[in-house]
């Protein structure tokens, strides 16, 4: 008599790997949904670190005075003399759509605009943009990253564009000034 061979698997062995494939999926979920959250925040605040870049950049290679503006949506880097003329503009809606981007000036009022001098200085003007938060609100437990614009204050010497985690110290390279 010949004894056979079966190979393969029974439904119950495929239903219980199942279960604890999805029970495993289940668990990794939450975190997923949070690494895609604080990378649309990364996403988002890397462009709107280069919109200031552009424009100090721009007023040093064009030896003008050149204005970055923000808007809900976009941010236009644009020369002060001709007014208006847009040297480039570009969304925040890539890699970002559910981020949320607030800027501000020294009071931490409302801003839209900052403006640099052919040297790429910070020209002076109290409502000039000093930093933008970018956060995700709809998702608890993320990272805000914030930009910081020229300098906060009169004891700060950063003049530049620095993209930052207001969780770090000030002391750390990574932290906000």
């Amino acid at each position: 008599m010949r004894h056979v061979l079966h190979r393969g698997f029974t439904l119950i062995e495929l239903l219980v790997a199942m279960t604890i494939g999805v029970l495993l999926l289940l668990m990794a979920m939450p975190g997923m949904v949070l690494w895609m959250s604080d990378n649309e925040i990364s996403v988002g605040a890397q462009s709107v670190a280069e919109g200031p870049r552009t424009a100090q950049a721009a007023a040093i290679s064009r030896n003008l005075n050149v204005q970055f503006v923000m808007s809900a949506s976009n941010w236009t880097v644009q020369m002060v003399d001709p007014p208006n003329t847009v040297l480039q503009t570009a969304p925040f809606i890539e890699g970002s759509r559910d981020v949320t981007f607030t800027a501000v000036d020294v009071t931490r009022a409302a801003a839209t605009t900052v403006s640099f001098n052919p040297l790429g200085q910070v020209i002076a003007n109290p409502t000039n943009i000093a930093r933008v938060d970018v956060t995700m609100p709809a998702v608890s437990g993320t990272r805000p990253l914030r930009v910081i614009v020229g300098n906060l204050s009169d004891t700060t010497t950063f003049y530049g564009v620095k993209l930052c985690d207001p969780a770090f110290p000030a002391t750390d390279p990574k932290g906000c000034p």
